[in-house]
């Protein structure tokens, strides 16, 4: 070979090794800025999730309905008033109750006119017989008469009371303090004196709790008084909590019973929001991790990412309990191990880490 010739051949060999060595360093993975915490062993809760809307405690949420049928003449509030117990809601108009009202207060004049006449004839009555000039027989009459005349006036203020009564009941008053949730009716619209048109909701919002609905197999393990947390869908805050009550049956409809959870504290929990709750069956020891160090694989199976000398190896766990608390590792993590706790998604393994 011609000396030329050779060291063209060395020089592209040269070439292509410094290239392959460059695509080698291109291929190796950046090192990642995560954060790693170490995980401790202690006291896992095993819990029971559910999932249901927050509400008022029954006793203090109120459906206001008319018991008269007419129209919404006047509404006295707007949604999200507070309102005290009594307080005017709604008033609605129906021609014929003042008119009956009127109508029942005439009868009672006449009725007391007619017993006023009847007891001045008694009283005649019983001076003439007194005085031999009446017989006996027309003194008994004037009495039926005095007696019929009261009979009379007592059921004329019977119907002037119960018209009264109706009259007032087109008033439509708060039952309890609380804040007006919900309008159903506005002035001029209609109601038919039953529960099927109700017009306004007033509810105590100081005390909240989740309502859920569970099956005849979890609703069995559950009792009152068992310590829970809940958290509303879309907040990071999580709320300690108590469970209230335990349905003593389940619907037959539906085959579900109701749990009430009680919430500590009803701030950042609106009424009507979804939210999810953890009710604590029982305490056991294991491993707890932050919900955000578990990952999914391609396989679908769970995953950890830990810590090893600022190298990342990728470990597939199996998951026990979950809680507002994180998630419990059954099998895989053993305490004393650093896991990412952030930025786990996309970790390869051997990836070198900083933290």
């Amino acid at each position: 070979m011609q000396p030329a010739r050779f060291c063209a051949v060395v020089l592209v060999l040269a070439a292509a090794c410094h290239k392959a060595s460059g695509e080698d360093e291109d291929d190796k993975p950046a090192t990642a800025l995560v954060t790693c915490k170490p995980i401790a062993a202690g006291e896992v809760e095993e819990t029971l999730e559910v999932s249901g809307v927050i509400a008022p405690p029954p006793r203090v949420d109120a459906i206001v309905s008319s018991p008269v049928a007419g129209r919404v003449g006047k509404v006295a509030v707007e949604e999200g008033d507070k309102v005290e117990a009594g307080a005017l809601l709604a008033v609605i108009e129906d021609p014929a109750l003042p008119a009956g009202s009127l109508e029942a207060r005439a009868q009672v004049a006449s009725a007391q006119a007619a017993k006023t006449a009847a007891d001045q004839e008694l009283a005649r009555e019983e001076r003439l017989v007194a005085a031999g000039i009446s017989a006996k027989k027309d003194l008994d009459d004037a009495r039926a008469k005095a007696a019929a005349a009261a009979a009379d006036l007592d059921a004329a203020r019977a119907r002037a009371g119960l018209a009264t009564q109706q009259l007032a009941r087109r008033e439509l008053r708060a039952p309890h303090a609380g804040v007006v949730l919900h309008l159903w009716k506005r002035t001029g619209e209609s109601v038919d004196g039953t529960t099927a048109t109700p017009v306004a909701e007033v509810a105590d919002v100081s005390l909240l709790e989740l309502r859920a609905q569970l099956p005849p197999a979890q609703l069995a393990r559950v009792r009152d008084g068992m310590a829970a947390s809940v958290r509303v869908v879309g907040s990071d805050t999580s709320i300690s909590a108590t469970v209230a009550r335990v349905a003593p049956a389940v619907d037959a409809t539906t085959l579900l019973g109701t749990v009430r959870v009680q919430l500590a504290s009803a701030a950042g929990a609106p009424v009507g929001s979804a939210a999810s709750g953890w009710i604590v069956l029982g305490v056991h020891p294991g491993v707890l991790v932050p919900e955000s160090a578990l990952r999914r694989s391609m396989t679908g199976a769970d995953e950890l990412v830990v810590c090893d000398h600022d190298v990342a190896r990728v470990r597939e766990v199996d998951v026990g309990s979950r809680s507002a608390r994180g998630v419990e590792i059954a099998k895989g993590l053993t305490a004393g191990e650093q896991v990412v706790v952030d930025h786990a998604l996309g970790l390869e393994e051997g990836q070198p880490l900083r933290h």
